[in-house]
């Protein structure tokens, strides 16, 4: 049996066998023909709760997230990741996604660094809305630039990994997630296509989808198209948002230990 606890409503236990089983409906809700249902209770345990009602599965999430470098966890919206798995599946028919859906993502990632208060986390979100605040006056380039120098120090911190490499961060990014708790490694799944190899001093061909070593160590400019901006800003938002949860169930875990 596995606890969880929901904030709403103490704890829970629960069996693997029933998670997976109520995955099968959790991951096939479609609002427009079941209707409107209630987020079950233990769904944020497994889920994250903008996937309720997205009618993705877990593997079209993936494709997007390992696929194309497109954050999924924490944004964007139920209605944006609909749009996204519709889209022809050329990496730039997904990026016009996000470019036409700016507004809103921006929106929500003002959002989302709003419910990252934990003082543990102070500079680094402040690094996420000096972001946001540049993509506010119109320069994403400056904006995703500063999303990505920002985002390797906090995902060491958030993967606890102690191969502090880029290579270590994009194996992470490429793991198999856990198809009855997926929540967590799909924050970590953009980083396979974040981190590919690329050395332009070998003549390596600049990848598709955003590359942090294309930003940081070569910048071709036409490598941050809008699309690329939005996923960067996108990415910092999401995982120190995921950093906020870290940061809660740890300081939860202290108090129980001192409780006890």
């Amino acid at each position: 049996m596995t606890t969880f606890i929901d904030p709403g409503a103490g704890s829970h236990r629960a069996s693997i066998a029933e998670i997976r089983d109520w995955a099968l409906v959790w991951d096939t809700y479609d609002p427009a023909t079941h209707g409107t249902r209630a987020m079950p209770s233990l769904y944020p345990a497994a889920r994250h709760e903008h996937w309720w009602g997205s009618t993705l599965s877990l593997e079209q999430l993936l494709d997007l997230a390992q696929g194309h470098g497109i954050p999924v966890a924490w944004v964007p919206s139920p209605d944006i990741l609909r749009q996204l798995a519709a889209a022809n599946p050329d990496h730039d028919d997904k990026l016009a996604v996000l470019v036409v859906a700016e507004d809103e993502i921006r929106s929500l990632c003002r959002v989302r660094l709003e419910e990252c208060g934990d003082l543990w986390l102070t500079a680094e979100v402040e690094a996420g809305r000096k972001a946001v605040a540049a993509w506010d006056d119109g320069h994403r380039e400056a904006a995703a630039t500063l999303a990505v120098a920002a985002l390797e120090q906090i995902l060491y911190t958030l993967t606890e990994t102690k191969d502090r490499t880029n290579t270590a961060l994009g194996k992470i990014g490429k793991e198999k997630p856990n198809s009855y708790l997926p929540a967590r490694q799909y924050v970590f799944a953009p980083l396979a296509t974040f981190y590919a190899r690329y050395r332009p001093e070998q003549n390596d061909r600049l990848p598709d989808n955003l590359s942090r070593h294309a930003v940081l160590h070569h910048l071709p400019l036409d490598h941050l198209s809008p699309g690329h901006c939005i996923v960067a800003v996108m990415l910092l938002v999401s995982v120190l948002r995921q950093s906020q949860e870290r940061a809660q169930d740890i300081r939860h875990d202290l108090m129980v230990s001192a409780a006890g």
